[in-house]
């Protein structure tokens, strides 16, 4: 599902606009622990064992990150971190004082790109007169 949203903002000769733009209306959340128990419905593991095995998922993924790899989860995508520093004009004035890290990347994985490409919207259906919706 989709909504509208209006944004404004100033086109090439100064003036201000404004555009409308559709953006994904999120249903939900699937937290880790539904999510244990959808896989454990799909195979023969517990929910426990796939709970833990996702925790351990989790944990690995944080520490590999934290040492400077990539992590690579096939059919989903890569996770890396993203870095910055001033702009100077010596490379040689780039120490590792001056780098920071600015947030976890995420490149996803070409066939769930291709399948995300592929999916069909419906728009959020308008609310009835008199129902508040925060």
């Amino acid at each position: 599902m989709f909504s509208i949203w209006k944004k404004k903002f100033k086109n090439e000769n100064g003036e201000t606009v404004e555009k409308y733009f559709a953006c994904p209306k999120t249903l939900r959340t699937v937290e880790t622990e539904e999510l244990s128990e959808r896989i454990s419905g799909a195979c023969s593991l517990t929910q426990g064992d796939v709970l833990g095995c996702l925790k351990a998922l989790s944990i690995e993924i944080k520490l590999s990150l934290l040492e400077g790899s990539n992590v690579k989860l096939d059919g989903i995508g890569t996770f890396g971190i993203g870095v910055t520093s001033e702009g100077v004009d010596d490379p040689k004035k780039i120490n590792p004082k001056k780098v920071k890290a600015t947030k976890v990347t995420y490149i996803a994985d070409k066939k769930l790109t291709r399948e995300i490409k592929e999916m069909k919207f419906t728009a959020e259906p308008k609310v009835p007169k008199g129902i508040v919706v925060k």
